[in-house]
């Protein structure tokens, strides 16, 4: 057997991130405009870009060159809400050859901003809602053989949050570590398949705040819990011919993690004594899927043309549990994107839209909810472009 590296670079930025339209709860799937193009079936298997270290860190070996990679994407979203305020390229077939492949990610996995205008009528229970987290991931895999290859990486991520409402304005911090996992089998020359798992990441948010209105004497520190979810891929890539590949996605995402989100007093709070819970939403959010179907096709050496379909699961159990700062639904898919290879260089093109179904909140007074929340109806639906470039080396 020989033995031989591969260094593969994937950096993905997001342009601009706004609103929830993107995955179930705060999840993002953007680190490829190939994998837009297709609405991420085949995630980590299809091989045609070096986005697998986000995905699945064993599919790095179906990559034949080193290269790197970076790409962006932007995000047009259209939210409505109304409502009033309540008191009450496939990969050539191995040779048999032993392959270690290194790489490095930088890429954001989650990310959220909901942002309302000041003095709206339920501004009590949210205002601005940011959160941005981007993982720098060193990644390793290796091929034992033409049929089966195992991948690893490690996930240092950075967290940021900014929240406000009409009572008070905090912002926090932390960085947090995990891992990810994954396989890759290839029964057939023309099939393969892809199975990866990614920890969860624990957060404990530490920052400032300031106290609005009549709450203006807390003016210190705050701190809060967030626990990224872990995810398990299922994917699979079938070349049909040289010139046609299907691909599909299957994704479980343990949102069942976020239960309640607690916000606590720090020190210098006027007084009010360390570990005081400033507030209290009850979220209980229920793991979710997301299905989806692509289809690329080569009418050249040189053009790839892409389309694809997804569904998206809501993380929300019933109206009574969808608040203001993340106001999930359901979401349907459609994706086009074509790509073009010149030289050693290929650039990737892709487009979304996203019909997000199911926004509507609506708080009771019994003991599931919280007392006098107030009865909106949302509307969203998402336009998404992404640009990428791969340098192939």
């Amino acid at each position: 057997m020989q033995h031989f590296f591969k260094v593969l670079t994937l950096s993905a930025v997001g342009l601009a991130l706004a609103g929830t339209a993107h995955a179930a709860g705060y999840q993002l799937n953007e680190y490829s405009a190939a994998g837009m193009g297709r609405s991420f079936a085949g995630m980590g298997v299809v091989g045609d870009d070096f986005s697998a270290i986000g995905y699945n860190p064993a599919g790095m070996s179906l990559n034949k060159t080193n290269g790197a990679q970076i790409g962006g994407s932007v995000v047009r979203i259209t939210s409505n809400f109304r409502g009033e305020a309540s008191e009450g390229n496939p990969a050539t077939y191995g040779k048999g050859r032993t392959t270690v492949t290194v790489g490095l990610g930088i890429y954001t996995p989650y990310g959220l901003a909901t942002d309302y205008p000041r003095g709206w009528f339920a501004e009590r229970h949210g205002g601005l809602s940011q959160i941005n987290l981007f993982d720098v991931s060193p990644a390793l895999s290796y091929r034992f053989n033409k049929y089966f290859s195992v991948g690893a990486s490690v996930n240092v991520q950075r967290a940021e949050a900014h929240l406000t409402s009409s009572g008070a304005d905090l912002r926090g911090d932390d960085w947090g570590t995990g891992y990810s996992v994954g396989m890759t089998i290839r029964p057939l020359e023309q099939l393969r398949f892809g199975l990866s798992y990614r920890s969860k990441v624990a957060h404990q948010l530490k920052g400032k705040l300031k106290g609005r209105g009549s709450m203006a004497s807390l003016q210190g520190y705050d701190n809060a819990a967030i626990t990224t979810p872990e995810t398990a891929v299922l994917s699979g890539a079938w070349d049909v011919n040289e010139r046609w590949t299907l691909s599909g996605t299957a994704r479980w995402t343990r949102w069942k993690r976020f239960n309640v989100l607690n916000i606590q007093l720090g020190p210098n709070n006027a007084g009010i004594p360390v570990g005081t819970t400033l507030s209290s939403t009850q979220e209980k959010w229920r793991n979710t899927g997301f299905y989806s179907l692509g289809v690329d096709y080569k009418p050249s050496k040189s053009w790839t043309l892409r389309g694809g379909i997804g569904y998206d699961m809501t993380v929300i159990r019933s109206a009574r549990y969808r608040t203001p700062r993340i106001p999930d639904g359901r979401r349907f898919w459609g994706s086009l994107g074509l790509s073009y290879a010149f030289k050693n260089m290929q650039l990737d093109l892709g487009y979304a839209h996203i019909w997000v179904v199911g926004g509507h909140a609506k708080g009771t007074d019994d003991k599931n909810a919280l007392a006098g929340y107030p009865n909106i109806k949302y509307s969203s639906q998402a336009n998404m472009l992404s640009l990428g470039l791969q340098y192939k080396f």
